[in-house]
């Protein structure tokens, strides 16, 4: 039986930033007020639309100063440019949004786009917004302002309870299945019937994500991502790094998939000197006797020695994810573990002071 639940939604299909660029575009020219009296309630939620992207540089901006609104795509290679009181020369804005799913920006294109606004417009008239739905961690976005995924869906939602229009709809119940993919890690089991892991990359993107949310609050250097490599690569979390040597080298802790590892990194000039490698074998060495001793979990048989390596980890078996009774992640629990893993790692490093002190000066 066929429901609104299941019935064809036109951004199952239409998947790529260029469909999104087009919601965005049709929904801000919707706030033009010549369409009030077209579609009252769509009109509302986009004016509100365009002026919670005019806030985020102009907190005090009043929703009666617009009088028109004018949208055009690809402006000098910019996804979007929305004019707001194009024709009133002391009122009007540009809003510049760059437009992301899943994919990030590159070779300096937000400054470049800055750049030629600049052109055309005076800097406080320019309100530059880095559009973002897909699943990224940092944002190094310089003057821009991030609109995410959620801010979106919290103005899209509170509208659908007025706004009667498919197009409207198929958006939300689209970008609802992307936040609802990354948040059944909450209450979804870690593992299936045949004793297999239950979480997919989904899963494991939300909970990584939730973790940054936590740790990176306190440290600046906490992030996420996927990491390629020979063996398939993995979903990872990396945070608590802490240099030595004079930025020689630093150790940090890494979530491997379902491993929990602790991390030795080096800098390009430590790479690169005579004997590296005997010194590296040396270091691990002395870092994994030293972690061991604080948490009898861990082994160090991994023997690969590498500009970043892992010294020590748990051993097999022993999973750093807390499960409850009924099978679905302890999230509270699983983060204090992650917080002992630091207490560990921080001991360890103040038991380390003896090893750098006899650390070799010679080539």
């Amino acid at each position: 039986m066929a429901t609104s639940e299941n019935r064809p939604n036109l951004f199952s299909y239409a998947t790529s930033e260029l469909s999104q660029d087009a919601f965005i575009c049709w929904l801000a020219a919707w706030a033009d007020p010549k369409w009030k009296n077209a579609d009252t309630n769509l009109h509302q939620t986009a004016i509100e639309f365009v002026v919670s992207m005019i806030r985020k540089v102009k907190p005090d901006y009043n929703l009666a100063a617009i009088k028109t609104v004018e949208v055009r795509r690809q402006v000098e290679k910019l996804d979007i440019l929305i004019e707001v009181n194009k024709n009133l020369r002391e009122d009007r804005l540009a809003i510049l949004v760059e437009d992301k799913t899943h994919t990030d920006h590159h070779s300096g294109q937000l400054q470049r786009h800055f750049d030629n606004a600049e052109k055309h417009y005076p800097i406080d008239q320019i309100i530059p917004i880095y559009f973002k739905t897909g699943y990224q961690s940092k944002f190094d976005v310089s003057q821009y302002k991030t609109y995410l995924r959620k801010e979106f869906l919290q103005l899209l939602q509170k509208g659908s309870q007025t706004v009667n229009n498919a197009i409207y709809s198929d958006f939300l119940t689209h970008l609802e299945g992307m936040e609802a993919a990354v948040s059944q890690f909450l209450y979804k089991p870690l593992i299936s019937d045949n004793g297999e892991s239950a979480w997919g990359n989904n899963d494991r993107r939300g909970f990584f994500m939730h973790l940054y949310n936590i740790f990176s609050t306190t440290d600046s250097k906490a992030d996420w991502g996927y990491v390629a490599n020979a063996s398939g690569g993995f979903f990872g979390f990396w945070w608590d790094f802490e240099d030595h040597d004079q930025g020689d080298y630093w150790t940090y802790l890494q979530l491997e998939g379902d491993k929990l590892c602790y991390k030795i990194g080096f800098s390009d000039k430590a790479y690169n000197t005579e004997n590296w490698k005997t010194k590296a074998q040396a270091l691990k060495l002395a870092w994994a006797g030293i972690l061991i001793k604080l948490d009898h979990e861990l082994t160090d048989k991994y023997t690969k020695i590498g500009k970043t390596m892992t010294i020590a980890r748990k051993a097999d078996g022993v999973k750093y994810l807390i499960v409850k009774a009924d099978g679905t992640l302890d999230l509270d629990n699983t983060v204090g573990r992650l917080r002992k893993a630091q207490e560990i790692i921080k001991k360890a490093r103040q038991s380390f002071t003896i090893f750098l002190q006899q650390w070799p000066t010679d080539s």
